[in-house]
């Protein structure tokens, strides 16, 4: 009787520490989650945690259900019954984690349209000519998520053809205020598919065609057009997740149930396969989910950049960097993929004590065979997300591109070493002036921008007072576009001072040479008798900046060390990624009145840091106007710069120097944030720059309609400082005042960013 009752207390106890493991693991898995998305910076219980906290209770729920069905179950009607449960709980798990419910209520609206009717056409000798294509559709609709918007064609276009969405949402009516899209149909497409994304959208209006001489018939829309593409990806997803369910609980069984597993067990190649399970499953784990973080860290905070100025970003000293940016780093892409690690692995531990104590296992150890199973499945995802985070930031494209050999510098580089260059008897000096991300996009769309408001009036106001090259007509704001390698800071300088794209064997150099064949600005100014100072508020290590200065040719690195050392600031001070701009420029002048003291032409390069991505640094000057601080961050800057070039004005030495105001490269800062919220679809992003005092002589047509890159700075530079360039060309870059062709011009930036991104031998010869 006595046993009896002991072994009655025994199993009630099994009981409850087999609830209180359960509990343990549901926990652990909502408390870790739960913290992973709050570090990251989503909103967990709302947006992005329920769908992750609904797969996880249907994992719980599954193996729940099959824990009891294999230790309860005795009757084999149960047994029936358990096994539909577990099939139909997985089916409707599966169907919401896979979003198809969801997703029905986006089914596309048609609209058919007659043949395109025009209010106002000519014909002339014969041919008939329309003024005003512009028909308008408008369509009153109801729906939680506008996706995308197609046009269906009646019959291939004869030419391209303009397209415009606008949409309203549910609390604003007024088309004023309405979102825009703007698309370009090619010639020949039979529909047209113009990305929309917004939420509880009620009007829609799509204006088809402007330009004059248009020829186009249509007979459909849909919207939400993408809803097939987007079903059928939804019902994979289901399939994935439907597997994933129903392999829970088959696993389970074969866990418990395999026979012969003692002598599986003593196998000497099981044993040896499964040792370095406690290693290699947590360590697979984290190195899986620290792919997905950091690319997703990459894509949310500097939005859609190469592979290749990833690359040169992680292999440059990170000495120097922003200490906000490593600890955005190490709080949403590393944390959260411990916190997820940890949580595995004590929810694995929970579970696996919780089948020793229902007596599923005689051993406290999971078996080996089931170990080496894990092994496989973790280094199955591990290289599953490796191959999908690969591709979502162009990776294996990187990869096949450096396979092959280009000869586009052998074909296209014009050699400064065999160029004639002559300077003129008396030398002006040259101020310039790298302003971090500044884009002419930030104008307001009258000037040529793509902002609801003008962020840098200053800078506008500079640009057309003085020189400015841009892409546009009209004197309207422009620049340049950054090619592969130029679009951070270290490949914007060098490629705006030698005409060359910066490949990764030139990133990260600790030595005291930085292409040492390469002939840039500074060589020049060098042989010319020029004092050369480079200027900046930051660690002049990072990225091996000092290094490339010091080797074309000796300038003095004036960066966030020197300061100290000069007692400009104290030796604790540190903001941002050193001091911000308004002490740089206080900086600047005092090396301005030493270098104009000396009876040499002096260069004066220098790199402002208060406008770098992803939300800029606001110091005590700055007015927090706009509803953005990357906007009051570019506002300040603007302002700052312009006080500055006002201080040179007074000057003595202002009637003899030539100032170039130009951007590093275009903003890193994510299109899909709200500062970017005013950016349409086609617009082109350019750098913004001003040249001021320039010393040769131009044609107005010269400055517009350009199509340029950043690398055409150098030969322009050189220019502006009275220099006489042989064939107008040096680098890949092109004197832009002597009008002549751009490689840009000639062969389409497209072209030349495929080459750029190939294995070059003449490149090679650099380093």
């Amino acid at each position: 009787m006595r046993e009896e009752m002991r072994a009655e207390k025994r199993e009630k106890r099994q009981r409850k520490s087999v609830i209180y493991y359960y509990i343990a693991i549901v926990i652990t898995a909502f408390f870790g989650t739960g913290l992973s998305l709050y570090l990251k910076g989503g909103v967990p219980f709302v947006k992005e945690g329920a769908p992750i906290f609904m797969k996880i209770a249907g994992i719980v729920v599954v193996l729940l259900l099959t824990i009891l069905l294999y230790c309860k179950a005795q009757k084999r009607k149960w047994k029936i019954v358990g096994v539909i449960s577990i099939v139909l709980l997985a089916a409707v798990f599966s169907w919401f984690a896979s979003g198809i419910s969801k997703e029905a209520a986006l089914k596309p609206h048609t609209l058919d349209t007659p043949e395109t009717e025009f209010s106002r056409y000519d014909i002339q000798d014969g041919h008939f000519t329309v003024k005003e294509p512009n028909p308008n559709i408008i369509k009153e609709i109801n729906e939680d998520v506008l996706k995308n918007v197609v046009i269906h064609f009646s019959k291939p276009i004869e030419q391209n053809i303009a397209i415009k969405v606008m949409y309203t949402n549910r609390k604003d009516e007024d088309f004023s205020k309405e979102k825009k899209v703007n698309f370009k149909a090619q010639k020949g497409a039979t529909q047209a598919v113009v990305p929309v994304e917004q939420r509880d959208v009620s009007r829609v209006k799509i204006v088809i065609g402007k330009k004059i001489g248009a020829q186009f018939d249509f007979g459909s829309i849909e919207l939400n057009g993408n809803y097939q593409e987007r079903l059928k990806e939804k019902e994979r997803d289901f399939l994935v997740y439907y597997s994933m369910f129903i392999a829970l609980p088959c696993c389970f069984f074969l866990f418990a149930s395999l026979k012969g597993r003692q002598k599986l067990e003593s196998n000497i190649i099981i044993k040896i396969l499964a040792f370095p399970f406690a290693l290699c499953v947590p360590l697979g784990i984290f190195l899986a989910l620290l792919v997905k973080y950091l690319v997703e860290w990459v894509k949310v905070t500097c939005g859609d950049v190469a592979f290749s100025t990833i690359l040169l970003q992680l292999t440059s000293p990170i000495k120097g960097t922003d200490s906000g940016i490593i600890h955005s780093i190490i709080q949403t892409a590393v944390l959260p993929p411990v916190i997820l690690t940890v949580m595995v692995v004590l929810c694995y531990i929970f579970f696996k004590r919780e089948l020793y104590t229902l007596k599923i296992f005689s051993q406290k150890k999971i078996p080996r065979w089931s170990k080496i199973i894990i092994e496989l499945c973790v280094a199955v995802i591990l290289l599953h997300t490796i191959h999908v985070q690969g591709s979502e930031i162009g990776m294996w494209e990187y990869l096949r591109n450096s396979r092959e050999v280009s000869i586009f510098y052998e074909d296209y580089y014009v050699d400064p070493d065999n160029t004639t260059v002559t300077f003129p008897d008396k030398k002006n000096n040259l101020i310039y002036i790298f302003m971090e991300s500044m884009e002419s996009s930030y104008t307001d769309k009258a000037e040529g921008g793509t902002m609801d408001v003008n962020y840098i009036p200053n800078l506008t106001k500079l640009a057309k007072e003085n020189v400015q090259f841009s892409d546009k007509a009209d004197k309207k704001m422009g620049g340049p576009v950054c090619l592969e390698g130029t679009a951070y800071t270290a490949g914007g300088l060098v490629a705006q001072t030698s005409a060359i794209n910066l490949k990764v064997k030139n990133a990260g150099t600790v030595s005291d040479t930085f292409l040492p064949n390469l002939t840039a600005l500074g060589d020049y100014l060098d042989k010319e008798g020029y004092q050369q100072v480079f200027l900046c508020g930051s660690d002049g290590d990072f990225a091996g900046r000092d290094a490339y200065f010091k080797t074309h040719k000796n300038y003095k690195i004036e960066d966030y060390n020197a300061a100290i050392k000069e007692g400009d600031i104290p030796k604790d001070y540190k903001v941002y990624w050193g001091h911000e701009d308004k002490i740089l420029y206080e900086r600047a002048k005092k090396q301005l009145k030493k270098l104009s003291s000396e009876n040499k032409p002096f260069n004066l390069t220098m790199l402002t840091v208060d406008t770098h991505f992803p939300t800029g640094f606001l110091c005590s000057l700055c007015d927090n106007k706009y509803n953005t601080t990357y906007g009051n961050a570019v506002a300040c800057a603007d302002k700052q710069v312009y006080d500055f070039i006002n201080w040179i004005k007074q000057q003595d030495f202002y009637e003899n120097t030539t100032i170039v105001i130009v951007g590093d490269h275009t903003s890193m800062v994510d299109t899909g944030s709200q500062f970017w919220k005013p950016l349409s679809g086609n617009y082109i992003r350019t750098v913004y720059n001003t040249i001021i005092n320039p010393q040769c002589a131009y044609k107005e047509a010269a400055t517009q309609n350009r199509r340029f890159t950043t690398m055409d700075m150098f030969p322009t530079t050189m220019a502006a400082l009275g220099a006489k360039i042989d064939g107008e060309r040096l680098g890949l870059g092109t004197n832009l005042f002597s009008g002549k062709e751009t490689l840009r011009e000639k062969m389409g930036g497209n072209y030349i960013n495929k080459e750029l991104k190939k294995n070059d031998k003449k490149y090679n010869k650099f380093y």
